[in-house]
């Protein structure tokens, strides 16, 4: 199975976060975006926005964001978590992923307890809906648009448009500003730049380029 390029959340704290990530083993990677630790050296807060996937923190299930949240962390804290690829919980797990968006619950609460590679022994691929050219599948397999926007509303808990946005925003955070933001707006398809800031204030409640100044003050490194 040809397997979609990870996505990387956005960690958008301040001075004193330490976030690494570690890639899974074969055996996990079509479920199983990455593994990470997040720790805290100061007093700080933490910006997550949106994009597309659940993780498991501790023993919670975090499902998938609507729009950002904006944490504090506390000197000492050291978090791990593994982040899902869009529809990996769902398959692994079978859980709707739209029944769990915006909520964070004890995994107990949700479904029994039991390791991870036991349960990818037994399990489906993530629903390809979930993580492909959305438009172009449907079109291709011939699904209607209410069958399209049940298939992903379960495997990731957002519609097809907004899973496009979510997308596009964090596509588009990865680049950077460029030469300017009115060519990047159009670069990614924006109208404008206008277009492009008040798209991504909706889902991030705030601008990209006060999301990059936070980032460049976050220490990130591979595990």
């Amino acid at each position: 199975m040809r397997l979609s390029t990870p996505p990387r959340a956005m960690f958008l704290g301040g001075e004193g976060v330490r976030y690494a990530e570690r890639a899974p083993g074969p055996d996990l990677a079509p479920w199983v975006a990455t593994f990470w630790r997040l720790r805290c050296d100061r007093a700080t807060t933490l910006r997550v926005i949106p994009d597309g996937c659940m993780d498991l923190i501790g023993t919670d299930v975090v499902g998938s964001l609507s729009t950002a949240l904006v944490a504090g962390l506390h000197p000492g804290e050291d978090t791990f978590g593994v982040r899902f690829r869009p529809g990996g919980f769902t398959a692994l797990f079978g859980v709707p992923a739209s029944e769990l968006v915006d909520q964070r619950l004890p995994l107990a609460d949700v479904v029994r307890p039991r390791a991870l590679r036991e349960r990818a022994r037994d399990a489906s691929p993530p629903d390809p809906m979930a993580a492909t050219d959305i438009a172009a599948l449907a079109e291709d397999a011939g699904y209607s648009p209410r069958q399209l926007h049940r298939r992903v509303a379960a495997a990731t808990g957002h519609s097809p448009k907004r899973l496009a946005r979510i997308g596009r925003m964090q596509a588009l955070l990865a680049a950077g500003r460029g030469e300017s933001w009115a060519r990047t707006a159009a670069g990614f398809g924006f109208h404008d730049e206008a277009h492009m800031i008040n798209d991504i204030h909706r889902l991030a409640n705030a601008t990209p380029q006060a999301m990059l100044a936070e980032r460049g003050r976050t220490r990130t490194r591979a595990a």
